[in-house]
């Protein structure tokens, strides 16, 4: 396991809107603190400009985001003040709140919880759990506000462990949650583009990388990378990594082999293999962003008269077939849920009692390759081609 501790940065100069989420971030933690108390003004604009180091046109921005976010009340000619919220005791920190991903049934989402119930909560901390809903993205994210606005609504609620999909969507309730008090841990996703906060997740680079490795050293080099358009740190990491490990064994990054399902449905999927077989030079061997990608793609590879491994060989991600006998043949990097949420709810227990921290910390877990027999060695005729149809 990898612990690894960042501190609070500014964006750099000239890139106007993310630099100011970060004046936002700052303020909202100077409130939180108590140095800005509840119900006073503001610091003028020239002083802010000067504190953070930024021009007085950054600082009107934060401002004009934290009054949208609710943390602040402004009116015309006067300086900003800080809104008046009733802030949580130690008597009131009875509950945590806990978002997840895509609901309490899914393999990933009760592993976690049941690693929350290791943590060994006190008996008068309750749980209360959300999940997505909604048959669009557009649907979900809006849940997903209405869960966060809930929860900052609340002065029960002192802390709360999130699995992030609104992106920058949903910063606005994120910083009111912050403004109020709530202390947040982000699990499986990084918290979004300009608000800091802590994280436990997979070490997705380095296990992407780990896999690729294995399909190289079965002598593969037609590798295909079944992915999505989930702009989500946990995809951008797993793609580094499929495209770091190439880059290592010398082997030439070719796009066309980078095949992206932009339906979110099983058609989609059979698509792209079809569009991977159809090359000139087919692939060898498949990895998918998640296991989910790669049952549809073994599937789809079955219908089209293809053995897995004989074949092409295929890997997935995440570990969600290993209470299967043989872990469904399906050879894949094995992501601890279980261990993520223990680690998210003793972190968040330390923040509701130290308070927020000097810096914050992304703990990263390992996630080993199991080879449970959906990879072998590459044909003569395919280690510089594609699978032998």
């Amino acid at each position: 396991m990898v612990h690894a501790e960042r501190s609070r940065t500014l964006d750099l100069p000239g890139v106007g809107s993310p630099l100011a989420s970060s004046v936002a971030e700052r303020i909202t933690e100077l409130i939180h603190s108590g140095e800005f108390a509840h119900g006073q003004g503001l610091p003028s604009e020239r002083e802010l400009s000067s504190r953070f180091g930024v021009s007085r046109g950054v600082v009107r921005l934060a401002l004009k985001q934290l009054a949208a976010s609710g943390v602040i009340e402004s009116k015309a000619n006067c300086r900003p003040v800080i809104r008046k919220t009733r802030r949580p005791t130690k008597t009131d920190r009875k509950q945590i709140c806990i978002w997840l991903w895509p609901n309490t049934a899914d393999f990933a989402a009760s592993s976690i919880m049941k690693g929350i119930h290791r943590a060994g909560l006190e008996e008068d901390i309750r749980l209360v759990v959300g999940h997505a809903q909604g048959g669009n993205w557009d649907s979900i994210y809006e849940a997903e506000s209405r869960f966060l606005h809930n929860l900052a609504d609340d002065p029960e609620h002192s802390g709360a462990i999130i699995w992030h999909l609104g992106h920058e969507r949903n910063l606005g309730p994120l910083r009111t949650l912050r403004a109020r008090g709530v202390s947040l841990v982000f699990i499986d996703r990084l918290p979004p583009a300009g608000f800091e906060a802590d994280y436990v997740g997979t070490n997705n680079e380095a296990a992407a990388e780990a896999a690729v490795q294995h399909l190289v050293s079965l002598g593969h080099k037609r590798i295909a990378l079944i992915t999505n358009i989930d702009g989500c740190s946990s995809v951008r990491e797993r793609e580094a990594g499929y495209r770091r490990a190439l880059k290592d064994a010398g082997i030439p990054y070719d796009g066309e082999l980078v095949l992206r399902d932009s339906i979110d449905e099983p058609e989609g999927v059979q698509q792209l293999i079809g569009a991977a077989l159809a090359l000139k030079a087919p692939p060898s061997a498949v990895f998918c962003i998640n296991d989910h990608m790669a049952l549809q793609a073994r599937d789809a590879l079955t219908q089209r008269g293809l053995s897995i491994p004989g074949d092409i060989s295929l890997v997935g991600f995440d570990g969600t077939l290993r209470w299967v006998p043989q872990g469904g043949h399906l050879t894949t990097l094995n992501q601890d849920f279980q261990r993520i949420g223990q680690l998210a709810a003793d972190l968040v227990i330390e923040r509701m009692t130290m308070g927020p921290p000097a810096a914050y910390r992304h703990l990263l877990l390992d996630a080993p390759l199991i080879d449970n027999g959906s990879t072998a060695t590459a044909h003569r005729s395919s280690s510089n081609g594609g699978c032998v149809p």
